[in-house]
């Protein structure tokens, strides 16, 4: 079983809220609202993306990379990830 689906819970209810978080987005846009406060929804929609981005890549180097025996698997897989941060950050 992947390590995404032990945790499918907790993923799936972030992915609700940054959901819920884009949708406010775009009502406040159709609405007028004030420039303040899309502002301030697309900084909660930026966290909450983060949030989970860390969630998936903590299971994932744990799952991974720590626990994984094979020194060749664990090298291939961190450098997985760093060319996805990488990415992420970029």
């Amino acid at each position: 079983m992947s390590h995404v689906n032990q945790n499918k819970s907790r993923v799936t209810s972030r992915v609700r809220r940054l959901k819920g978080q884009l949708d406010a987005l775009e009502r406040a846009l159709e609405g007028d609202a004030d420039c303040l406060d899309v502002l301030t929804q697309a900084a909660a929609i930026r966290g909450a993306s983060q949030g989970l981005m860390v969630e998936l890549l903590g299971d994932h180097l744990r799952q991974h990379v720590v626990a994984e025996k094979d020194e060749a698997v664990r090298e291939s897989e961190a450098d997985h990830v760093l060319q996805l941060v990488k990415r992420y950050l970029g």
